[in-house]
């Protein structure tokens, strides 16, 4: 199991860079992270893409639900693990609208 909470910040902290902001102006979304090895979850809440808060926290309609264990999302941001691959083995799992799902691509890689 490996310690989450350094890279969900990593994401956060990418609200920072003008480049994301561009890329995710009018991004306003809930982010669900739900981790099967630990048994946590974790919301990321998006402001029109320019900034972000986490903490842990389950809420019933998330606008994206993700859900992996520490180990692969540690793997694919430290680019250890394809994440296309990953998800095409459902080591990680989504749901919610393909537009937010490529965007989300955008705070992990």
């Amino acid at each position: 199991m490996t310690d989450v909470k350094p890279y969900l910040q990593r994401m956060v902290d990418r609200f920072a860079d003008p480049g994301v902001q561009k890329s995710l102006a009018g991004f306003s979304k809930t982010l669900q992270f739900r981790f099967t090895d630990t048994k946590e979850d974790w919301l990321i809440k998006t402001f029109d893409g320019k900034q972000a808060t986490m903490q842990q926290e389950t809420i019933e309609k998330p606008d994206v639900l993700i859900t992996t264990s520490t180990d692969v999302l540690a793997g694919v941001m430290d680019k250890k693990i394809n994440g296309m691959t990953a998800y095409m083995q459902r080591k990680i799992q989504t749901k919610g609208a393909m537009e937010d799902l490529m965007k989300l691509q955008k705070l992990m890689l």
